[in-house]
């Protein structure tokens, strides 16, 4: 975890607002390859592990967050909770939140046709009675013009929204489950700072 501590010790020196926006560990929708967006859903055992690997990351600088925000979704509150072990206040917000999918919700992702998916990971997509990938990028952006303040601060959030983030920096895939992003935001500006990739578990 040396690499995620060296990454959050440079993004607390640099001025303005940091954002350290984390996906969730892995999910039992994940697990079983369905859409979640806002569906609740717990972690998977090994999502569970996921979590408590980013302790290990977290805790030497627990203390020097500024906030600790998370989705309010079943998912991203545990992955919190396990990832700081409880040891910050944690402030939820809705804006946070996986694109909603809509009618797609629920569906077995490989179980759709082909040009399907491909207009899912697409950032045109537009869930029937759902959301856009541009509204959850519209949210996330509010949410962090809304929050920004000098310092950093740490945010549980999900795959997608974080991925509308990162796309206009070449980062175009969405992050593995656990995995991090480091954003440095000032004067309605963003700079993606680092990406972190959750390292796989032996003996899931």
């Amino acid at each position: 975890m040396e690499v995620l501590r060296n990454h959050i010790s440079i993004l607390l020196t640099k001025p303005g607002s940091n954002f350290i926006f984390i996906r969730t560990g892995e999910s039992i929708s994940n697990l079983a390859g369905t859409l979640a967006g806002w569906t609740n859903c717990k972690l998977s055992e090994y999502g569970k592990k996921q979590a408590n690997l980013l302790y290990e990351g977290f805790y030497p600088f627990l203390g020097q967050f500024k906030k600790v925000y998370s989705s309010d979704l079943l998912r991203a509150k545990d992955t919190i909770n396990l990832a700081t072990l409880y040891q910050v206040q944690v402030h939820e917000d809705e804006r946070l939140r996986e694109i909603y999918f809509g009618e797609h919700e629920g569906e077995h992702f490989d179980s759709m046709p082909e040009s399907l998916r491909n207009e899912i990971n697409e950032m045109s997509y537009v869930a029937p009675k759902g959301e856009s990938w541009d509204m959850v990028n519209r949210r996330a952006l509010a949410f962090m013009k809304e929050k920004s303040e000098d310092g950093c601060l740490l945010c549980m959030t999900h795959g997608g929204l974080i991925c509308t983030l990162t796309h206009k920096y070449g980062v175009t895939d969405v992050l593995p489950n656990a995995s991090i992003a480091g954003i440095n935001f000032e004067g309605g500006k963003g700079e993606l700072v680092f990406t972190w990739t959750c390292p796989e578990i032996l003996n899931k």
